[in-house]
């Protein structure tokens, strides 16, 4: 679930001012790219420091760069990103350094608990058990993915998106909310109603275990289990 290319850029132009530093951290290794007082500073473990002129931002098709002569960066911010040291951010960048391709996680660290790069599926709604089947390709219509200040799911029959905002243990959803308008019985269709009347309000997040999540607010419960990017 990608931001469009315009907001990124205009995103990623904003998450650079010049009088502040931007930090990117290795995904995979623990090396770190900096972008502050007008130059571009790679350092990784064992190598020698780079460090050279950052030129403004260019923007190619809707996605930004910053060229120099030996390294090059790339963002996607609202894509989140787990870097090597287990902390998460709200940006994936794609960094080159000497022809080298490697992948970083910039912007804003997330706090522990966030929903944000997180993804589930719906195993109960309002106390009525979803029909899951164990199988990713079948199950994604009981599915949400949490990115940074929004969602996308499935009910069992239509897509629904909506904004939403995390304080700790509690999260709301914002309007606008959209929904698809396919209509797939009264049983499916009613639950996925049921579904989205319980989301319209505050919920309270608890976890019963690391990988089942329990939404908690004053129209119902949702029960829901993790779905891990390597399942």
């Amino acid at each position: 679930m990608i931001l469009g290319l315009i907001a990124l850029a205009a995103a990623w132009q904003a998450a650079v001012p010049e009088s502040e530093s931007y930090r990117v951290v290795g995904e995979d290794a623990p090396w770190t790219l900096t972008i502050a007082d007008g130059r571009l500073t790679y350092e990784a473990p064992g190598q020698p420091a780079i460090s050279e002129p950052a030129p403004a931002p260019e923007e190619e098709q809707g996605t930004v760069y910053y060229r120099a002569a030996r390294i090059e960066a790339s963002p996607i911010p609202g894509v989140t990103c787990q870097a090597s040291d287990g902390r998460r951010y709200t940006d994936w960048v794609f960094v080159t350094v000497d022809g080298e391709q490697l992948a970083g996680c910039g912007g804003t660290e997330l706090p522990e608990g966030s929903l944000a790069g997180t993804s589930w599926l719906f195993v109960e709604i309002d106390g009525e058990a979803t029909e899951l089947t164990g199988d990713l390709l079948r199950d994604d219509r009981f599915a949400i993915d949490f990115h940074v200040g929004g969602f996308v799911g499935y009910g069992g029959c239509n897509r629904f998106s909506a904004g939403y905002s995390q304080d700790e243990d509690v999260v709301t959803t914002h309007e606008p909310w959209g929904r698809g308008a396919r209509n797939c019985g009264h049983a499916v269709t009613g639950r996925e109603t049921r579904l989205l009347e319980i989301l319209a309000a505050p919920l309270r997040i608890s976890h019963p275990d690391p990988e089942m999540m329990v939404l908690t607010g004053e129209r119902g419960t949702v029960r829901l289990r993790r779905v891990r990017t390597d399942d």
